[in-house]
């Protein structure tokens, strides 16, 4: 599950005691795997002098810029007591007074003489509506002794575990359910440590004197405690020394098959590492290599420290001043990978409208601009008309003059904006209008009102209409012939556009 991936996650030194040696193992596990860092042995740690043997221990973390770190100690096993007890459904607080109370009844030491520790165990039982629980108990002397012993030494330990709780530690980094069941035989000289997991017996821990019990007669009875229904067998892994084992020969074989065994390689059940130091061997080093993983993830195991927490030394904060820096890194990265769209969202909005008023303010002096244009040449275009108005005006003149037959009178002529009225009389007006329709300054030439006949003609009243003139139309241009009278009357016109009266004869 994933809580558990993310409880994968750490570094971590063990130390197993074993017989007069210490075996040190220090691991970094990821979800991705586990790696050992390193491992060495402190032979004889005591007989000789803790500052002495405590010194290698420096050595070796500092080689490799762990000295930051807390081990945590694997007591041996013919010194700590681990007893499974059944009891109804609780919180962990009530769990430890109720283990407390029959707490006398686990161990034959005095009242006050051991320090215990407990941890829930898997719910295997709920049917029955019981919680199996672990009580782990230690003598308080021997406890004391160790912690005061490390202490000379100048080793930070964090923690006082057992090879069981080790065991089941190691094996959650690998599974998130173990494959059960499983035995895992631990072989020191003459002492065999079985520990196991089955349906039936969430846990079994007992330790063996192969001197007085042999190995096989050991296993068939770890066999029993498994409770192994019909023909299910047990893989069965051996770590340690294997000494013990091997001296059995063929017997032994046999005395595992009738037990339900089946010898397993340490590989098919414990984690694998990624990189290990040269002469690691996972099967001999199998129990400090546990120790190291329960370190390294804590909440994977039972917790149950038998260390007085008065005694206990913690991993040195500044471990998690990179993690932390990096963590707080990619909080600002993601912040800013947040909030970059939104600011820029908000400039690119925020410059969209101040482009936007500028172009409109620029839109706006060009329509200005555009408008006093405009204005600007409808002046110049009155100015040009005025300017060409008299030109115009003698024009229309000088072809009146001309188009008009000399039979005909004027009497009065008006030339204005529209056009042009002419009032007279002729011998036959009729003709008058295809004449003016011929003119290149006028156009739509017609009678305003009916002819009238006279005794020397018709009287007539024409009006005409202005063409449109083109540019350059009115370039100057010599003018057509005229009579010294046509001439004073454009002269007249000049003067006074607006109306024109014409009374002599053409």
């Amino acid at each position: 599950m994933w809580k558990q991936r993310i409880f994968r996650f750490g570094t971590g030194c063990g130390i197993e005691i074993r017989g007069d040696d210490l075996r040190v193992v220090a691991v970094k596990s990821r979800p991705a795997g586990v790696s050992v860092l390193g491992e060495t042995v402190l032979a004889g740690f005591r007989e000789r002098p803790p500052h002495e043997w405590g010194g290698e221990y420096a050595d070796f973390l500092g080689s490799l810029g762990l000295s930051h770190l807390a081990a945590t100690v694997s007591l041996p096993r013919g010194e700590v007591i681990v007893r499974q007890i059944q009891l109804p459904p609780a919180s962990r607080k009530e769990l430890a007074a109720a283990v407390s109370y029959q707490l006398d009844t686990l161990h034959p030491f005095g009242e006050d003489e051991v320090y215990s520790a407990l941890v829930p165990l898997a719910d295997k039982s709920a049917a029955a509506g019981q919680v199996p629980v672990g009580v782990v108990i230690a003598e308080r002397a021997k406890v004391d002794a160790y912690a005061g012993l490390f202490e000379s030494a100048g080793i930070a330990v964090q923690a006082f575990t057992v090879t069981a709780a080790a065991f089941y530690a190691a094996l959650r980094v690998r599974w998130d359910s173990p494959p059960v069941p499983f035995v895992i035989a631990d072989c020191r000289g003459p002492r065999l440590e079985i520990y196991g997991e089955g349906k039936a017996r969430p846990v079994l821990s007992v330790e063996f004197n192969t001197g007085n019990q042999p190995v096989g007669k050991a296993l068939q009875l770890a066999g029993g405690e498994m409770r192994l229904q019909g023909g299910e067998t047990a893989p069965l892994v051996v770590c340690g020394d294997g000494n013990s084992l091997e001296a059995e020969g063929s017997a032994l074989a046999d005395q595992t098959e009738a037990a339900n065994f089946t010898p397993f390689a340490a590989a098919e059940l414990f984690p694998v590492p990624l990189s290990a130091p040269e002469g690691f061997d996972l099967g001999r080093d199998g129990v400090a290599f546990s120790v190291a993983l329960e370190s390294a993830c804590p909440r994977l195991g039972w917790r149950a420290n038998l260390l007085p927490a008065e005694r206990r030394k913690a991993s040195s904060r500044w471990m998690y001043a990179p993690t932390a820096a990096l963590a707080a890194a990619l909080v600002l990265l993601g912040l800013a990978f947040v909030l970059r769209p939104l600011i820029q969202d908000r400039n690119y909005s925020r410059a969209l409208q101040e482009e936007t008023a500028r172009l409109a303010q620029l839109a706006m002096q060009v329509n200005q601009t555009k408008a006093k244009s405009d204005e600007a040449k409808q002046r110049a275009d009155l100015l040009r008309s005025l300017k060409q108005r008299g030109q115009a005006d003698l024009r229309i003149l000088s072809e009146l003059s001309a188009l008009i037959p000399d039979s005909a009178w004027v009497n009065s002529l008006e030339l204005n904006d529209q056009g042009v009225q002419i009032s007279g009389e002729a011998a036959a007006a009729a003709p008058l209008l295809g004449a003016l329709n011929q003119s290149r300054w006028l156009t739509n030439a017609a009678f305003a009102t009916s002819l009238v006949r006279t005794e020397t003609g018709e009287r007539f009243q024409i009006t005409a209409q202005r063409r449109a003139i083109e540019p350059g139309e009115l370039e100057p241009a010599p003018l057509a012939a005229a009579s010294p009278l046509a001439e004073e009357a454009a002269v007249s016109a000049a003067e006074n556009p607006a109306q024109l009266a014409l009374g002599e004869e053409h």
